[in-house]
């Protein structure tokens, strides 16, 4: 036989979900994620600094990437830098 009881819609603030969530899920999650904040994007790089070796560089010509995409992988390396080190190793 089928329920025919009340149905009570229960309606919740959102303060009031964002205090369950961190009560029933945050607790659970490992304190290193919990010490990274929501809104900082986990970007993993290749180097940050700028140094790119030949092997790298090589490996990157490999998989069919252009010098456009290795300059956004590397954000302190700039165009004359790449072209200085393509003709230091013999590339160029």
């Amino acid at each position: 036989m089928a329920y025919r009881g009340a149905v009570i819609e229960q309606q919740w603030t959102p303060e009031e979900v964002q205090a369950y969530c961190i009560e029933k899920f945050e607790s659970k999650r490992p304190v290193y994620l919990r010490k990274v904040k929501p809104e900082a994007k986990v970007k993993r790089t290749v180097n940050s600094n700028g140094n790119l070796s030949k092997a790298q560089y090589m490996r990157f010509v490999e998989k069919g990437l252009s010098d456009e995409h290795i300059l956004a992988k590397y954000q302190d390396l700039t165009p004359e830098c790449l072209e200085m080190a393509k003709k230091r190793w013999g590339i160029a």
